[in-house]
């Protein structure tokens, strides 16, 4: 499969290579950029993708287990062609440039959103995006926030390639003498300085000029502590300057109003300088202005507290809506039975099965109702935990389930015995939702369902195997999906994925040994929950 080439792809990927970002060890705060896009937009996969010669790589990646996929199998490849504007495909499987794709083929993917990652001088290095199952569409505001968290991508990228490049260099460079030390600080706009170990200035570079307003020759020789004052020189400078004389790098933060250019927030680093011998005889002082990265910072904190004002209000909605439906449909199961009771034998064929399936549909609606009431709880609910025992829960959780079962003609085989340290209400909605899920993915009629508690070290296992077919279905192995895709939404494994979490634990999809397809429900056997 073809795809798209930008008009400056040599550049652009000599640029990718230049950051030598590609192949990195995982970062917590390139995780957090896609754990916020994810939040944003709604969607279970969200990821920082990079786009090599022949492949995409991915930086981070949140719901998605491949490391790197094919450019020829990438959406982000698209997405590098615009550098301003996000790319949104609502429906890819309606869409010509990717209906063929694997991962839309499959059923795995159907929705995607990329902004892309783009350097000051226009070369797009990748895309922050996110993917969902289901048929989608994004407000103009998560458009938008798709847009800063790539802006923020490509500054952290920036700042993580010149960090690497300045230490290495630095370090080399101190290992020699005092004058190439001066001619290295002498270079670049960031505030640079040599500290001895009395913590006097020995050497500063040019840019000190500008944030303090005093001459290089003023400043050599000053104490740090007479330049920064008492409070910043005990509380950051000399900390950091002691760490680095004892031979290790430290890297500390700090806000101060400059006299040439105003309030700024800094990041400064220390570096031990060594001599001939390897001893440390001073430090090397870099500062690196970050006040512009921390206002994002704050504009995307302030952007995900709206987003969380907006989810407090609906599901504020969502409870009304429940508690105002509730009337209508409690009248249709109150009043289905008794006609069922009276007319019992006395309706021709059609009207009997209209009845049955309104007294279906009135108590499959009067479940959803109270399910979607305790969903829209889950994120500010604290847990109640307590043991509790498993076949009462999936007891409860088949009687909600019973026209499921009788409809998939399914056997359901409980292998279970004890209890679990769980939320009841929050976890019986965890297991319904696994046991549906089986029963109407099943790939045979009658169904055959065993669930099995497996209690090991330090967590418990509650898994819910489909053992209808004949043979063990083609499992999902490297990322690939052998199978045919299901219609139940994948909303369904959604919410017993969030209870797992809540309760500490994970939703895992993998294989048994025989080759069953098994949905396993994993917490700790001492679950505690932070508010």
């Amino acid at each position: 499969m073809k795809f798209p080439v930008p008009e400056n792809e040599e550049k652009r990927v000599q640029t990718l290579h230049d950051l030598q970002v590609l192949d990195s060890l995982p970062s917590p705060v390139f995780d957090s950029i896609t754990e916020l896009a994810a939040s944003i937009c709604g969607t279970e996969i969200a990821l920082i993708s990079l786009v090599d010669a022949d492949r995409q790589w991915f930086k981070s990646r949140r719901g998605f287990e491949p490391s790197e996929t094919g450019r020829d199998e990438a959406f982000c490849s698209h997405t590098i062609m615009d550098t301003k504007s996000v790319l949104v495909v609502n429906d890819a499987a309606r869409d010509p440039r990717f209906a063929q794709l694997p991962l839309v083929s499959s059923g795995s993917v159907r929705f995607y959103a990329g902004a892309p990652i783009t350097t000051a001088s226009g070369q797009a290095l990748g895309a922050v995006c996110v993917l969902g199952q289901e048929k989608m569409f994004l407000s103009e505001v998560q458009t938008r926030q798709l847009q800063h968290l790539a802006k923020l991508t490509m500054d952290l990228i920036e700042h993580e390639a010149l960090r690497r490049r300045e230490a290495r260099r630095i370090l080399d460079l101190v290992r020699k003498n005092e004058r190439i030390i001066r001619n290295v600080l002498d270079e670049g706009r960031e505030m640079a300085a040599f500290i001895d170990t009395q913590h006097r200035y020995l050497y500063v570079n040019p840019a000190f000029e500008r944030y303090w307003i005093q001459s290089q020759e003023a400043l050599l020789g000053t104490s740090v502590q007479d330049l920064v004052g008492e409070r910043l020189y005990r509380e950051v400078c000399q900390v950091g300057i002691n760490q680095a004389l004892s031979g290790h790098e430290s890297i500390l933060t700090f806000e101060l109003r400059f006299p040439g250019t105003g309030l700024r927030r800094m990041e400064l680093h220390h570096i031990p300088a060594l001599n001939d011998e390897g001893r440390v005889h001073g430090v090397v002082e870099r500062h690196r202005d970050v006040t512009e990265l921390a206002k994002q910072a704050d504009l995307l904190r302030g952007h995900a507290a709206e987003l969380e004002v907006r989810r407090v209000a609906q599901d504020r909605y969502l409870h009304a809506i429940s508690h105002e439906l509730k009337q209508p449909v409690n009248a249709i199961n109150n009043a289905t039975p008794v006609l069922v009771a009276k007319l019992n034998g006395t309706l021709p064929e059609l009207e009997r099965k209209c009845l049955t399936y309104i007294e279906r549909g009135g108590r499959r609606l009067a479940r959803l109702l109270e399910d979607m009431r305790l969903f829209g709880e889950l994120d500010g609910r604290t847990l109640a935990v307590a043991p509790h025992n498993v076949r009462a829960l999936l007891e409860e959780s088949l009687m909600h389930l019973r026209d499921d079962v009788e409809q998939r003609r399914a056997t359901v085989d409980l292998q279970v015995d004890g209890d679990l340290s769980v939320d009841a209400p929050v976890f019986e909605l965890a297991v319904r939702c696994l046991l549906e899920y089986s029963l109407w993915s099943s790939a045979k009629t009658p169904a055959h369902i065993v669930v099995r508690l497996v209690k090991e070290t330090g967590e418990s296992r509650l898994e819910v195997i489909d053992v209808s077919a004949a043979n063990p279905l083609p499992v999902i192995r490297s990322g690939r999906v052998d199978q045919q895709p299901i219609a139940l939404p994948a909303s369904t494994l959604s919410v017993a994925r969030q209870v797992a979490v809540l309760h500490g634990g994970a939703l895992l999809d993998e294989p048994t040994e025989e080759g069953w397809r098994c949905l396993a429900l994993v917490v700790p056997r001492e679950v505690t929950h932070a508010v």
